[in-house]
């Protein structure tokens, strides 16, 4: 049974946390708006959020959620966008597990917190395009007028930015990646008629060695590249419960690869898909609110000494804000409550002033 929301009181508004050049980031998979995958994580008690089992997408929650993360330095969240399976080639657009992103204007101090949309376009449960002109004509613009317009977007220097999960499929149903270059300028021209400077496009490349697939991406026409989670890079460590130590080096290795692509740094707190029944693979780590503070510490230093300009050189996407189930969040749970976000207060926001958590 969900629990009743608690509406964060009128004196408690967030009051962010500046990080200064430092674009601070989470990623965000909003799936928790139904008791059924609550079920899963119950046996898990450490990963019981501060929330309760909450209603995700309720504005109130949603207040919480803001307050927590600008607090601490976030200052928006890369918000995972599906589109329903039988939508395919079809009009309107009609899209699944929305209700994080319709709470976030709804909610009272929603508008203070920036999103973007990250295309989720190889779940099972979703689709991708069935042609180019199906994403032209159909998804493209209805981003344009239910998310890119909205005042609290992510820009890049007037550019909204749009990331896309699965790159390889989105080249496949545009006729290969010299088609879906094409496309991608079209989009980008589409953004530029509708007000905007263009279109930021981020591809998403996280499973094994990165050169050839980031080259595929770059073909492609995305402009950077990111991971949604870093277990799968060369050189991580197998088995379960590797030392901290090694985590934290595969992660900065992966940072510093030389790409043909700038590629966002990512900082991944732990994973252990568990409550999935480790469907994932049987991989599982954790590192501790100190050991994480470490990792953004080499984060913040990995970004200091890139040069050239663009988002890879002051963007950090902490992974994730609430994958509970695969075993990724700095979500405040009953384990480790404030941990790991005060971490990343600490690190990348030491100027701000003293202040206390608080939860409902």
């Amino acid at each position: 049974m969900l629990l009743a929301s608690v509406p964060l009181p009128a004196q408690e508004a967030p009051v962010p946390a500046g990080t200064g050049r430092y674009l601070v980031g989470a990623q965000m998979c909003p799936i928790w708006n139904g008791d059924g995958r609550w079920k899963a994580i119950r046996p898990f008690p450490d990963r019981m959020p501060l929330l309760g089992w909450y209603h995700e997408g309720d504005p109130a929650v949603t207040d919480w959620e803001v307050k927590w993360a600008l607090d601490h330095g976030i200052s928006f969240f890369m918000v995972c966008w599906y589109r329903a399976k039988e939508n395919l080639g079809h009009s309107p657009v009609h899209a699944l597990c929305e209700h994080w992103l319709q709470s976030l204007p709804n909610s009272r101090f929603g508008a203070q917190l920036k999103f973007a949309i990250q295309w989720e376009n190889a779940n099972d449960i979703a689709c991708g395009v069935a042609s180019a002109a199906d994403l032209l004509e159909n998804v493209l613009p209805y981003w344009i007028e239910n998310f890119f317009r909205r005042p609290n977007y992510l820009m890049d220097e007037g550019r909204p930015v749009l990331a896309i999960y699965d790159m390889r499929k989105f080249s496949d149903q545009l006729g290969g990646e010299a088609g879906a270059a094409a496309v991608m300028g079209k989009m980008r021209a589409a953004c530029r008629r509708a007000g905007f400077a263009g279109l930021t496009v981020l591809g998403q490349q996280c499973w094994g060695a990165p050169e050839a697939p980031v080259e595929k991406i770059k073909r492609a026409g995305a402009d950077g590249t990111y991971p949604y989670h870093l277990p799968s890079f060369e050189g991580f460590p197998e088995g379960p419960n590797p030392p901290a130590a090694a985590i934290i080096a595969a992660q900065e290795r992966a940072w510093r690869r030389t790409l043909v692509l700038p590629r966002i740094v990512s900082v991944s707190m732990g994973w252990d898909s568990a409550p999935w029944g480790r469907m994932f693979g049987r991989m599982q780590w954790r590192l501790t609110p100190a050991e994480f503070r470490e990792l953004c510490v080499r984060a913040k230093a990995t970004l200091d000494a890139r040069t050239g300009g663009g988002i890879a050189e002051r963007m950090v996407l902490i992974d994730a804000w609430n994958e509970f189930g695969e075993g990724h969040y700095v979500f405040p749970t009953q384990e480790h409550r404030f941990g790991y976000l005060d971490a990343i207060r600490e690190v990348f926001s030491p100027g701000a002033k003293p202040h206390t958590d608080s939860v409902p």
